[in-house]
């Protein structure tokens, strides 16, 4: 069976360099832990001493509810919840439907994708304190952070300027202020201000660069053979005239790498041919396992994708083990 590995020295690495900008973390551990698995995740972050994440739904909040004081849940239900989930809200129409009295309220600064519109602002401030509700956080998202470019400003710039009056209706109502968080993992060494909590997802798993690789990706040897004048695999687009040595491992498709036709680069070798649902085939012989990758973001370069797109989809079925 194929395994991944959860690097812990790696990971508290991350986390440290983070704390370092903005010791107030909360970490974004949706979608299976941009699949590291959300248990093992959690279980490693409660250690470091991270007491708020992020998650994308009901369910994962469900599944983690026992490890920290804070869950922010971006894409919940209406329903009544824990004491220690809160819900991002996203638009008026859902503040209005929330029965949950603790809130995050997300604000649409530019990226044009969920969020209360600046000029509904008001009416949501005034509703939230209509319901009663707890308004715990206030945040946003950026749309081109890991570009040189004016927009990340001028969202920051929005959410600063909101962030003043939001602060002012706290106080004329005598509500508790609520913090504020914006920076995502490509805008952390950016912004001339990080606010109250830094909101960083890919950063914590190294898949951007400056951050070290968390996650490797190891599958046994299935078997071995040697061919000359033949091909391997479906259709045969490996062929080889010369002698060559060949090792079935055990991860395909099915397992959630990236489907390629010919081949493609792994860690110490090359996959040949075509990869199959539940198997590829390497060059070389290997009794006994083969690293797949041990830094996704090289081993991102052999599709046109981005390391997210391959860390979340790494199969929920593979045993998760983590190593200092």
């Amino acid at each position: 069976m194929a395994t991944v590995y959860i690097n812990k020295t790696n990971l508290f690495k991350n986390l440290s360099k983070i704390s370092s900008i903005n010791p107030n973390i909360l970490a974004v551990i949706k979608d299976n832990a941009y699949g590291h698995g959300i248990i093992t995740i959690s279980k490693l972050l409660k250690e470091f001493g991270i007491k708020r994440v992020c998650v994308r739904n009901n369910n994962e909040a469900e599944i983690i509810k026992g490890f920290f004081e804070e869950i922010l849940v971006f894409n919940p239900k209406t329903n009544r919840n824990a004491v220690n989930i809160s819900y991002a809200i996203n638009s008026l129409s859902q503040l209005k439907k929330n029965r949950h009295p603790y809130i995050h309220l997300k604000i649409n600064t530019g990226m044009n994708r969920n969020g209360i519109e600046i000029e509904e602002v008001e009416e949501a401030l005034n509703l939230i304190l209509e319901k009663n509700f707890e308004l715990r956080g206030v945040f946003s998202h950026f749309c081109c952070s890991e570009e040189e470019n004016t927009d990340t400003f001028i969202q920051y710039q929005k959410f600063k300027e909101l962030r003043e009056k939001i602060i002012k209706f706290c106080q004329k109502h005598s509500l508790k202020t609520p913090y504020f968080h914006l920076a995502n993992s490509t805008a952390l060494s950016k912004l001339p201000d990080t606010f109250d909590y830094v909101r960083p997802g890919i950063a914590i798993y190294g898949g951007i660069e400056e951050y070290e690789p968390v996650m490797s990706l190891v599958a046994d040897a299935v078997s071995i053979r040697e061919i000359e004048n033949d091909g391997v695999g479906y259709n045969k687009t490996f062929f080889s005239k010369e002698k060559v040595k060949l090792t079935t491992i055990d991860i395909g498709y099915a397992d959630g790498i990236p489907y390629f036709r010919h081949g493609c680069k792994l860690k110490d070798t090359q996959a040949v041919g075509k990869i199959s649902m539940d198997y590829m085939s390497v060059l070389g012989k290997f009794k006994k396992e083969v690293v797949v990758f041990d830094d996704i973001k090289e081993f991102v370069k052999n599709f046109d994708t981005i390391t997210y797109d391959i860390l979340v989809k790494i199969s929920p079925r593979i045993k998760r083990v983590v190593i200092e």
